[in-house]
């Protein structure tokens, strides 16, 4: 999740990351930065001004949240009329997972990465030649053809406990949104968060 190494490189970069690691409320206290993330696209906005108006983010840790504003929430632009906010480097709309959550469809590319480094290893080689890549793409669509049968039959796919576990908590969480105070919201979305 791109989102929170770019948050845990400022953390760490403003020296803050032997706090981070020592101090869980510290720590959780960061991790509502990314749990925006979990937020509707449109409340992201006005979310963001209620954590920074509430006294959960440290002082200390303002050099993170300046970052996080100008990146991927977009810094306030006041004008006579109107007070909007500049582009985000990253539109949220990018970045943002409630939707993912809410469809149950994975937040990440890891599936895809890790599929891609274990065909690589079943290949022996970083260039192999011809010969190998045909034998290394018959076994693939052979596991391929037994996955697909597996899922036609009804099993659902594998997952390590502790991935499924977090997606169920952070599913309940979202999906209880509206029966949440939003700051109460993002508490428990950071307490299912890890950098």
């Amino acid at each position: 999740f791109h989102l929170c190494q770019a948050v845990m490189r400022h953390i760490q970069s403003a020296g803050l990351k032997e706090r981070y690691e020592t101090d869980p409320n510290f720590a959780l206290s960061m991790r509502h930065l990314t749990a925006l993330a979990f937020v509707p696209v449109v409340e992201v906005q006005h979310t963001f001004e209620d954590l920074c108006a509430s006294d959960i983010l440290p002082l200390e840790a303002q050099i993170v949240v300046d970052y996080f504003e100008d990146t991927w929430v977009g810094r306030p632009r006041v004008s006579r009329q109107h007070r909007r906010r500049r582009p985000p480097s990253f539109p949220i709309s990018l970045w943002n997972c409630v939707d993912c959550v809410v469809s149950k469809n994975p937040k990440t590319t890891n599936a895809v990465e890790g599929w891609h480094r274990g065909f690589q290893s079943t290949s022996d080689a970083y260039h192999p030649n011809i010969y190998k890549l045909l034998a290394a793409l018959l076994r693939e669509q052979s596991t391929m053809q037994t996955n697909y049968e597996q899922s036609v039959a009804g099993e659902p796919p594998r997952k390590r406990r502790k991935y499924r576990d977090n997606a169920a908590r952070l599913e309940v969480v979202v999906n209880n949104y509206n029966n949440y105070k939003v700051l109460e919201y993002l508490r428990g979305i950071a307490h299912n968060i890890s950098y």
